[in-house]
């Protein structure tokens, strides 16, 4: 395509700052992945998720500002619009959500961790809905399927597909809801619960206005206004769902991991759910080693077990030069009173 729209640039140099941050956050979170809080937030699935908002971005740039890619064509909005953006990218990241909550059900209501045929068959059976989706694209005729207009160029859905794209997003959105429903009776301790009610109504409440715009005759048939609106509020969907899981763990990993993690296994303790949190993160929190640090660098041991009165006085003692001169084994080689560890 000769012409480059300026305004398309703009678009997707907006997108993929918002992408950016969402990578920086998603690194951090890998950085840090061995810190307890942020592991009860299912890293693996974390990663999964911005893998899939990742190929719905793409996908975003070849069906909504083609201009800046290079020449669209109907293969190219097949691949693009139904493979990359809905089959790969919206559906899958539903599904990421859906198993986050068939997660939480299982952890707190049968107290079992999702493994073998507890995590193969869901998978099994939401990967039916974006191939069933993405083959259906890629064998419909152009009337009744996907096409590619020059005047506005874009990528364009004929009705009948279109329907098929709603109702299986309808269908993947109200098994979401009967999943949450399922669960409103279960509360974690740190508001697990009240994230996965902000993430569906988040997304509920974005979906809709991009359906209804989609049937306003002078929005729906712009070009360029519609397009822009589909993939920024598309960007939106998946960076409110990402930092609405990860935001109070990661912030409290920058800023106090020390503090928030002894608030976090006192809190579990006060309230007999450990089992349910080792079940979440695989780390026995009866006795927790970690690489958490303190303000001046000093490595601490967790117990929960332990009160909390002799932390400050056991990390004085750590303080010490000879302690200090040897910073890697510190624990090994100065030993106290408490056996080494310092007690939370």
């Amino acid at each position: 395509m000769s012409h480059v729209d300026s305004r398309e640039v703009a678009v997707v140099c907006v997108n993929t700052a918002i992408m950016l941050i969402s990578a920086v956050a998603i690194w951090s979170v890998h950085i840090k992945r061995a810190y307890i809080p942020l592991k009860c937030k299912n890293i693996p699935l974390l990663y999964t998720l911005f893998a899939t908002m990742l190929v719905w971005y793409i996908g975003d740039i070849w069906a909504y500002q083609p201009t800046v890619v290079a020449r669209a064509s109907r293969p190219v909005c097949i691949f693009t619009m139904s493979w990359m953006r809905m089959s790969f990218g919206i559906y899958s990241v539903l599904s990421c959500h859906i198993f986050r909550v068939y997660q939480y059900y299982c952890i707190f209501e049968w107290r079992t961790k999702v493994e073998k045929r507890l995590l193969w068959m869901p998978i099994a059976l939401w990967a039916c809905f974006p191939l069933t989706y993405g083959i259906l694209a890629s064998t419909l005729p152009a009337d009744r399927g996907i096409s590619y207009i020059d005047d506005p160029p874009m990528c364009y859905s004929a009705k009948m597909l279109y329907f098929i794209a709603v109702g299986i997003l309808v269908l993947l959105l109200l098994c979401w809801i009967v999943a949450i429903f399922m669960v409103s009776h279960i509360h974690g301790s740190f508001n697990e619960f009240c994230e996965l009610l902000a993430v569906i109504v988040c997304t509920i409440v974005i979906v809709v206005v991009q359906v209804v715009l989609r049937w306003i005759p002078r929005i729906g048939e712009s070009g360029f206004g519609y397009n822009t609106m589909v993939s920024m509020t598309d960007m939106l969907i998946g960076q409110l769902s990402l930092f609405i899981l990860i935001s109070r763990p990661l912030y409290h990993s920058i800023k106090d991991p020390l503090a928030y993690q002894k608030y976090f296994l006192h809190k579990l303790k006060r309230e007999n759910r450990q089992s349910e949190y080792e079940l979440a993160n695989g780390t026995q929190l009866g006795r927790i080693s970690t690489s958490v640090q303190d303000s001046r660098g000093v490595g601490l041991v967790l117990d929960i077990e332990s009160p909390t009165e002799w932390t400050e006085s056991v990390s004085n003692e750590l303080l010490k030069p000879q302690c200090l001169a040897h910073p890697e084994p510190l624990l090994q080689r100065c030993p106290t009173e408490t056996d080494g560890r310092i007690l939370v």
